[in-house]
């Protein structure tokens, strides 16, 4: 029934809007307003300033993050599993959805340890950026209690281009490093440098600076994911082409953001080029 509503009966834009206001009724039904009401604290915090988003890929355990000591730092993910995590100590820690978007990989108890270890390793003074989808487990199971949280929420996007940005409706995405960009935009960061985020799918399903260390919490390998759901060639051209259109999009937003990767003939050409070593 659902194919044939979405090929026969409605035009593709029409069909489209439908499945956004209809997410967006749930989400008001779902979510409360205030939880993001304190969100505007942090808009434009950093104006005048630069930033550094530390993505997982593997370019960066070939790069000096000892630089960053004294610079303001956004991470993501399973960063804090990185041997260099005391002295970066990231100033924001930018999730994905956890359990509402990932539970069919990975046991909800899974989720949880993971998260619950990233706790101990991180900073009090850290801020979380986190999806208000995972607000129930976060509160049930104490985790982050000792730090500052600001909810998330997405929308379906359509491609268009994104003249405003609220972390209460951001456009869905498909990477943790969209929400990153988003994050550093909304702070108003003069200049915003992203490193280790490669997106080299293509050498093997998550692989990480330290991809034995970094999936330790994880019942599944990245191979066996990609055989289950379908993680095929097909499947990561298309998701890719979906992040890197965001990336277009979030760039000419304030022409702000540069490609710090250690590997400068990256395939990543959505931003312009630079040298890690000669920014400091």
């Amino acid at each position: 029934m659902k194919n044939l509503v979405r090929e026969w009966l409605f035009p593709p834009s029409i069909y489209f809007y439908l499945r956004k206001y209809r997410q967006m009724i749930r989400s008001f039904f779902k979510y409360s307003s205030k939880d993001f009401k304190k969100n505007i604290e942090l808009k434009n915090k950093h104006t005048g300033q630069r930033c550094f988003i530390l993505g997982t890929g593997p370019s960066i355990a070939k790069q000096d993050l000892t630089l960053l000591k004294d610079e303001v730092v956004i991470g993501v993910s399973g960063l804090f599993n990185h041997k260099d995590i005391d002295i970066i100590q990231p100033d924001y820690y930018v999730l994905a959805p956890v359990f509402s978007y990932h539970l069919k990989y990975n046991k909800k108890e899974t989720y949880i340890h993971w998260l619950q270890s990233m706790d101990k390793v991180l900073s009090d003074t850290v801020i979380m950026i986190l999806h208000i989808g995972d607000k129930e487990y976060i509160d049930t199971h104490n985790i982050f209690s000792n730090k500052k949280i600001y909810w998330n929420n997405y929308s379906l996007w359509d491609g268009a281009n994104i003249n405003k940005i609220e972390l209460s409706n951001l456009p869905d995405i498909y990477s943790v490093s969209e929400t990153a960009l988003s994050v550093g935009l909304y702070l108003g960061f003069e200049k915003i440098y992203m490193l280790g985020f490669d997106h080299d799918w293509f050498d093997g399903l998550h692989v990480y600076f330290d991809t034995e260390k970094y999936n330790k919490y994880f019942e599944i390998s990245g191979e066996e994911s990609a055989k289950k759901f379908g993680f095929d060639a097909e499947f990561q051209m298309r998701r890719h082409a979906y992040i890197f259109s965001k990336y277009k999009k979030l760039y000419n937003f304030k022409n702000n953001i540069y490609n710090a990767n250690r590997n400068l003939k990256s395939y990543v050409d959505t931003f312009p080029k630079v040298k890690f070593e000669e920014l400091f």
